[in-house]
């Protein structure tokens, strides 16, 4: 029996425009993927994500990559168009998430700085949609190891065989698995996610 519901927040609940990622890697001469790997594959962001580091050191990283990539000056354009690959919250998903309320455990599990609450609280206005959120800042490690999965289970009472997790990197579905969760992979179509779910006994 399925008890509780997890949901990433970028890519999942916040929408993640990978299109006009490519558009902007391409007219900055990028390679294809550069613009994720200069956010989100260097050592401080490993390090800022399990609540070490700064983000101070993150940015710079992010930059010095970027510029690397390109050979030649261009973080500062890129940095100002990056947000445009965000497109807000996906009404789809919120959705999902108000008719699992009430039935189920609704949580986050999130690779995040120590921001991520504050942003849920006074940007997007849906913390209280969660019944718990786990930042990987907070709590010390990030998907996809098993025990980040294994504290949100703990977290809201349950056996990992008891949750979903739903996320858009493939690697992240695969270590909800291996930690014994079931896992959807979130592709931006809230009507297969549905499917997904519903598939997995999971009714509303």
């Amino acid at each position: 029996m399925i008890g509780a519901v997890f949901f990433d927040f970028g890519g999942v609940v916040a929408c993640l425009d990978h299109d006009e990622m490519a558009r902007i890697e391409r007219r900055h001469g990028l390679p294809a993927g550069g613009i994720w790997r200069a956010m989100y594959e260097t050592a401080e962001w490993e390090a800022l994500r399990i609540g070490q580091g700064n983000e101070d050191a993150w940015v710079g990283a992010i930059r010095r990559e970027l510029d690397l990539l390109a050979g030649r000056p261009i973080a500062e354009e890129v940095n100002r168009e990056w947000v445009q690959c965000w497109r807000g919250l996906d009404e789809a998903v919120i959705s999902i998430i108000d008719g699992l309320r009430g039935r189920y455990r609704v949580g986050m599990i999130s690779n995040a700085t120590l921001t991520l609450e504050d942003e849920l609280r006074d940007h997007h206005k849906i913390h209280d949609l969660f019944d718990i959120i786990v930042n990987s800042a907070r709590v010390g490690f990030a998907k996809p190891d098993a025990r980040i999965f294994q504290h949100a289970a703990d977290g809201v009472g349950l056996q990992p065989s008891g949750c979903v997790h739903v996320d858009d990197l493939p690697h992240n579905v695969a270590g909800a698995r291996k930690a014994g969760f079931h896992a959807v992979h979130y592709e931006g179509d809230g009507t297969s996610l549905e499917v997904e779910l519903r598939a997995l006994g999971v009714e509303w």
